[in-house]
């Protein structure tokens, strides 16, 4: 899971996906990469259980399993913060 959230575009996808599902070519044009990109994030969340996927018609829509996760995102990277702080003195 915490492999899922290491990149930011991912963590953007699951940001956006709280508010709504959304299809790839929406999210790839929101985030201003290719189709293919936006599709390969999304696969890796969804290998992660972080998004669903359901077909409408020809479109396929990802949404959020559980909006805890972004909570979950905020806390590791909060607690990462603090730790690099400490190593460093400041």
């Amino acid at each position: 899971m915490f492999k899922a959230l290491a990149h930011p575009m991912r963590i953007f996808f699951l940001e956006k996906l709280k508010e709504k599902p959304w299809r790839v070519c929406q999210l790839a044009a929101e985030a201003g990469i290719p189709k293919s990109a936006a599709s390969k994030h999304l696969s890796q969340l969804k290998e992660a259980g972080m998004v669903i996927d359901s077909k409408k018609g020809t479109k396929v829509e990802y949404s959020l399993t559980a909006p805890c996760i972004l909570e979950l995102a905020a806390c590791a990277e909060k607690s990462v913060l603090e730790n690099k702080r400490k190593q460093l003195g400041l």
